[in-house]
């Protein structure tokens, strides 16, 4: 028994599956694709999250945005990649609930991720261009209470845009949904704060690289580097997701009835913009890359539960016994001080 999206592609003469790409690809290309960019995100944003708990760096309230941010994206390479793929295998789930749940939840962590990054660069605002007392305002606010606001408002919009055909209908393709829900969750959830986080993070850029021109301590300091790293990769990071998803906004609002392969073409590369921004804080960031060699270790080479102390107090255990040998022979030297000068070569210095 084929599926209902399967009869209505054969149908209306459609080459692509909004689930599983392409009908004329390869069906072993299309999952070896859907596998590895679950596989690779789920591992790479689970670090990405993780990395805030593991790594004291980045153990802060002001993270917890940006932490959650990693969240939404997660939403994407652990549950639609990976359903995407059981339902080419299975090859009788290609269905609308399907393809209608998986849609709604992509469209809550893109919602949920614009709205999480202006925090993000509201964060890096306070931290570098206000004073210490009203950063102090900024992170002591119920974090908690705002990111479930975030997301429960995300995902009520998404459900409602989804579920009562207000929104475009990604999965069949049969009718644009609402003007004016299209062009107020549009600008809600995706032009205000796209203005406010660039306005914020470009701001933050601008004053570490004044402050930094007038001050020499402070561009050799490491609260530059942390300044500096942290409001490029977030603009980075920002941009990346800005201009991912620009194709698939300007397809849906001005081209809607555009070929299948520029619609889900557009819309796979949105999706897979949640698989890079972990690599971007991995490659530019040394606490992530730190957090992240710790969580390879202890997934991947850690044998028992005590190897991170062992490792982690190895050298104090190693140089705890020559306290005494060192003692000992000052106290040699001491009374033998008719004896002649000794001269140390640079290995024992640097060996001491």
């Amino acid at each position: 028994m084929s599926s209902e999206l399967s009869e209505s592609g054969a149908a209306d003469n459609r080459t692509y599956s909004p689930l599983t790409l392409a009908y004329d690809w390869p069906k072993i290309s299309r999952l070896l694709f859907l596998v590895a960019c679950s596989c690779i995100g789920t591992i790479m944003n689970g670090f990405f999250v993780a990395s805030f708990i593991v790594e004291r760096s980045l153990r802060k309230v002001g993270n917890v945005f940006l932490a959650c941010a990693g969240l939404a994206d997660l939403i994407v390479t652990t549950v639609v990649m990976p359903t995407s793929a059981v339902v080419l295998l299975s090859g009788e789930w290609d269905v609308a609930p399907v393809c209608y749940f998986l849609h709604f939840l992509t469209e809550s962590s893109t919602y949920s991720y614009s709205f999480l990054f202006l925090f993000v660069a509201a964060e890096n605002y306070y931290r570098v261009c206000r004073t210490p007392e009203e950063y102090k305002k900024f992170v002591s606010m119920k974090v908690g209470v705002v990111v479930s606001l975030i997301f429960t408002l995300s995902f009520v919009t998404a459900g409602v845009g989804v579920y009562y055909e207000l929104d475009y209908d990604y999965c069949s393709r049969l009718h644009y949904g609402n003007f004016y829900f299209r062009a107020i969750t549009t600008v809600l959830f995706h032009g205000v704060p796209c203005l406010f986080t660039f306005i914020g993070l470009l701001i933050a850029f601008v004053r570490v690289q004044r402050r930094a021109r007038k001050q020499v301590q402070y561009k050799r300091s490491q609260l530059f580097d942390r300044d500096f790293t942290s409001t490029t990769l977030n603009l980075g990071a920002y941009g990346l997701f800005a201009l991912a998803w620009t194709p698939y906004l300007i397809v849906v609002h001005e081209f809607p009835g555009t070929s299948d392969a520029k619609f889900y073409h557009s819309a796979y590369i949105g999706l897979s913009r949640s698989i890079i921004s972990s690599f971007l804080y991995a490659f530019m960031n040394r606490n992530f890359r730190r957090a992240y060699a710790h969580l390879f270790n202890y997934c991947c080479c850690k044998s028992t539960l005590s190897g991170s102390f062992a490792s982690r107090h190895r050298r104090a255990l190693e140089y705890r016994p020559a306290t005494g040998d060192v003692r000992v022979h000052i106290m040699h030297q001491a009374l033998n001080v008719n004896s002649p000068p000794r001269f140390y070569t640079v290995r024992e210095t640097q060996e001491l």
